[in-house]
C-alpha cells in the first residue's frame, strides 16, 4: 500500500499545541476542578437526545460526548489533528483508505474501543441511510476491519478528499448499539462513549451539564485523565441580550456570542479579564429559499431578490461592521485562491448582488410580478397573492437585524416580506424539512471550497427521509454540478481540479441557489476570571467557538484548567 498522505503520529493535544501546553501559572502542578461556564448566545431549551446522528442532537453530543477520528485545524490550514485516528494512507489506486486508530482508549462502561466499532458505524449507516448525515455512502462500498486497530474503507470511486469526510465520523459502540431497533430515532439518554465529557450530570429546560469521563483516554501532564475541568456548564439564555449580560458580568468563562459594540461593553467592563477574537475564516451567511416551490423556483424572482438587498447596511448595521458583504461566488477570504474572477465578472455583469431596487422592480416587472390587484403588494404572474417570510432564530440579534434590513428592502420593492422569529429547533427543521419560505442561515466552514458547494448543491445530501442534510436547504441541485463535484475529487490534477472549481462558480453565479451576504464572524469571547488555556489572537493554535461541532472544541478543552486552587473553589 503507497502511503498517499503523511501518515500522522498522534501526539497528546498538549504536545499538538506546544505553544499553548498548560502550565499553572507558578510552575506547580496544573489545578483540576472547576465547571467551564459556556454560552453560545441565545439557547432553546435543551432536550435529551445524545444519538449523534439525530438530525438536532442535544448540544455538544458531537465533539464532546463523541468524538471523530481526526479534527481540522482551521486556522492551520485544516491540517488534521490525529484523534481516535492516529493516522490515515491511500492504496497506489487510491480506492482504498486505511486509517490506523489509537490504542488504549475505552468506552466510558470500560469495554475497549477498537476496529469493530468503525466498521460498525460505517455498516449502520448502510442499514439506516437516514444516519449518514455527511452523505459517506456515495463514496464506499465496504469496510473492513484490517486488524484491531486499523480499518480499511474501501471507496466506490477515486475521492482524493475523503480522508477528510471519512474522518469527520463519530464512531458508535457496537456491543451497545447492535441490540438498538431503530437507531434514527433512537435518543440515547445514557450514552456510552469515549468523550471527555460523556457523564451527563444534567439535561433540562434550563441546563446542560457535561462532566469528565473518568475513563479517558488522554492524560494530561499530572498523569491523570483529562480534562482538567471538572464539568462543562451550558445555561439557558431566552435571547442573546440577556446571554450578553451574564457573559459582561463575568458569569461565563468560554462564549460564542454576537455582542453588539463589543469594544465598549463587553471588554470596557473589563480589559484585564474581558477577551474576544472574530477569526475572519468563518463561512458565508446566506439567504436561503425553498427552490421546490413557487417563486423561488423562478430564476428571475431569485435574481431580483438579489439587486433587492442592501448589503452595506446589513453588514454595518446588523452585523456592526464585524464583517463584510460576500463575494457572488460564496467562497470566503479564506479560499481566495479558489475564487473565479471570470465567475465575479459574470455577476457584475448580470447585476446581481449587488444594491440596485430599481434593477430590482425592473427585473421583477419583466417577469410578471406585478400589482394585479391593486393591493400595493406585488403579485404572483398569474395574478395570485405573493406573500412570504423570512425566518430568523428568535434572539439571535444580528440576524434578527439583518433579516429586518432584508425585509424592509423586499418591501421597498413592493414584495410583501414579513421576518418570522422562531425559536431554533423549529427554525432547523424547517430548512432541513423544506417547510419555509426564505431563511437567513450559516455556510459550511469544512476544509476546502469543494466543500462548501458539496454541502450546498450535491444531490446526495438530501436523504431518502427527505431531509436536507449539511446546508443543501434550497434544495437547487443539477446533474452537471453533481457531476463536477465528482469529477473535482476524481483526480489528484490541479489543473483538472481548478477547470471543475471554476465552473462550478459560474454554475452558482448563472444560477443562484441562494445569496450570499457576508463571512461569517467566528463568535468567539473569554474571561479568565476563573480558566486559562483559552486561544488568544496572538496564540490561535485552534478555532476557538465553542459551538465547533467538527472537534476543535475539545482541542480547546483539553488545554483548559483553572487559575489556580481558589478559582477552581469558585468555579462550582
Amino acid at each position: 500500500m503507497k502511503t498517499r498522505s503523511l501518515i500522522l503520529v498522534l501526539v497528546l493535544v498538549t504536545m499538538l499545541v506546544a505553544s499553548n501546553v498548560v502550565n499553572a501559572q507558578d510552575g506547580t502542578k496544573i489545578p483540576r476542578g472547576g465547571v467551564v461556564v459556556v454560552s453560545e448566545g441565545r439557547q432553546a431549551p435543551f432536550v435529551s437526545n445524545f444519538n449523534p446522528y439525530a438530525p438536532d442532537p442535544t448540544p455538544w453530543a458531537q465533539a464532546g460526548v463523541y468524538e471523530p477520528l481526526m479534527i481540522p485545524n482551521a486556522p492551520n490550514g485544516f491540517e488534521l489533528i490525529p484523534w481516535l485516528a492516529t493516522g490515515y494512507s491511500y492504496s497506489e489506486d487510491l480506492l482504498t483508505l486505511t486509517f490506523t486508530l489509537q490504542e488504549g482508549v475505552k468506552w466510558n462502561d470500560g469495554e475497549d474501543f477498537n476496529a469493530d466499532d468503525v466498521v460498525f458505524t460505517f455498516e449502520l449507516f448502510q442499514k439506516f441511510p437516514a444516519l449518514d448525515r455527511k452523505a459517506t455512502l456515495p463514496y464506499f462500498s465496504s469496510v473492513e476491519k484490517v486488524d484491531d486497530y486499523t480499518v480499511a474503507i474501501h471507496l466506490t470511486e477515486v475521492y482524493t478528499l475523503a480522508h477528510y469526510l471519512f474522518s469527520s465520523v463519530w464512531p458508535l459502540p457496537e456491543h451497545a448499539w447492535s441490540t438498538i431497533e431503530d437507531p434514527v430515532t433512537y435518543t440515547n439518554d445514557t450514552p456510552v462513549a469515549t468523550g471527555p465529557l460523556a457523564t451527563v450530570k444534567v439535561v433540562n429546560e434550563q441546563v446542560l451539564e457535561l462532566c469528565r469521563n473518568e475513563t479517558y483516554w488522554q492524560m494530561g501532564e499530572d498523569g491523570l485523565p483529562l480534562p482538567y475541568v471538572d464539568c462543562m456548564r451550558q445555561p439557558v439564555y431566552p435571547g442573546n441580550d440577556p446571554a450578553n449580560l451574564a457573559t459582561v458580568n463575568g458569569e461565563v468563562d468560554w462564549v460564542a456570542n454576537f455582542i453588539p459594540d463589543i469594544e465598549s461593553t463587553f471588554i470596557a467592563a473589563n480589559p484585564e479579564k474581558h477577551h474576544y477574537y472574530f477569526w475572519p475564516g468563518g463561512g458565508v451567511v446566506s439567504l436561503y429559499y425553498n427552490t421546490e416551490k413557487a417563486p423561488y423556483n423562478d430564476l428571475a424572482f431569485r435574481q431580483a431578490l438579489s439587486m433587492a438587498i442592501d448589503y452595506e447596511s446589513v453588514t454595518s448595521i446588523g452585523m456592526y461592521g464585524y464583517t463584510n458583504p460576500s463575494e457572488p461566488i460564496l467562497l470566503s477570504d479564506a479560499f481566495k485562491g479558489s475564487w473565479n474572477q471570470e465567475a465575479i465578472d459574470a455577476a457584475a455583469e448580470m447585476g446581481i448582488h449587488e444594491y440596485d431596487p430599481d434593477a430590482a422592480e425592473a427585473a421583477l416587472d419583466a417577469a410578471g410580478y406585478v400589482d394585479a390587484n391593486g393591493d400595493g403588494w406585488r403579485d404572483l404572474p398569474d395574478g395570485s397573492d405573493l406573500s412570504f417570510k423570512v425566518q430568523v432564530v428568535n434572539g439571535w440579534t444580528d440576524w434578527v437585524t439583518s433579516v429586518q434590513i432584508m425585509s424592509q428592502n423586499f418591501q421597498d420593492v413592493g414584495l410583501n416580506a414579513s421576518i418570522d422569529v422562531l425559536d431554533f429547533g423549529i427554525w432547523l427543521n424547517n430548512l432541513q424539512t423544506g417547510t419555509y419560505d426564505t431563511s437567513i442561515g450559516w455556510g459550511t466552514g469544512d476544509p476546502t471550497a469543494w466543500d462548501v458547494f458539496r454541502n450546498l448543491l450535491f444531490s446526495d445530501l438530501i436523504g431518502d427521509d427527505g431531509i436536507a442534510n449539511a446546508q443543501l436547504w434550497s434544495r437547487w441541485t443539477s446533474e452537471e454540478a453533481d457531476q463536477l463535484l465528482v469529477d473535482y475529487v476524481a483526480t489528484t490534477d490541479a489543473a483538472a481540479q481548478k477547470a471543475a472549481m471554476d465552473r462550478i462558480q459560474m454554475i452558482f453565479v448563472e444560477n443562484l441557489p441562494l445569496i450570499p451576504l457576508f463571512p461569517g464572524p467566528t463568535w468567539y469571547e473569554w474571561t479568565d476570571y476563573r480558566f486559562t488555556g483559552f486561544p488568544t489572537e496572538e496564540d490561535y493554535y485552534i478555532q476557538g467557538s465553542s459551538w465547533t461541532t467538527n472537534g476543535q472544541r475539545l482541542v480547546v478543552l483539553m488545554q483548559l484548567h483553572c487559575i489556580s486552587e481558589e478559582t477552581c473553589a469558585e468555579a462550582q
